[in-house]
């Protein structure tokens, strides 16, 4: 399933909700439909907020993929925001919390938290960026 949507805050919840249709359609259970939409809410926030410069002309393309154990989702942004990070550091939440450091930086992590794989790909033949995630139906299967 391909869903395109203008990039605008408030619209990955659409992507949200598709996601976890399809989730449910091919059986996953409850857990892991709320993993699916906690990571794709944050993975086109970032698309939109960073790739797209949430320029509502653009578009993010969100591309779902049931397989037997797995679903497989692709966001798509045009890459506005320059290449995509090389790693995911885990945030320090306590300097969060005791104003330290700034609040925010937490969305990749938890996409990797949540997710089976993750992974940023930079297009070759333009500058869009694709973040590709994969989440198993059982959390303990092999990879």
């Amino acid at each position: 399933m391909e869903l395109k949507i203008p990039s605008e805050l408030g619209n990955e919840k659409i992507a949200r909700e598709v996601a976890a249709t399809v989730a449910k359609r091919v059986g996953f259970d409850a857990e892991r439909i709320a993993d699916i939409k906690m990571a794709i809410s944050e993975a086109c926030t970032n698309a939109i907020s960073y790739g797209s410069k949430a320029d509502s002309r653009n578009k993010i393309t969100v591309i779902l993929t049931a397989h037997d154990e797995k679903l497989e989702i692709v966001v798509i942004d045009p890459g506005l925001g320059g290449p995509p990070p090389s790693n995911v550091n885990n945030p320090d939440i306590e300097d969060m919390i005791d104003g330290i450091i700034p609040p925010g930086g937490m969305g990749l992590w938890l996409i990797t938290e949540l997710m089976d794989e993750a992974q940023f790909i930079q297009s070759e033949e333009d500058d869009s960026t694709e973040f590709r995630m994969v989440i198993y139906r059982n959390k303990n299967i092999e990879q």
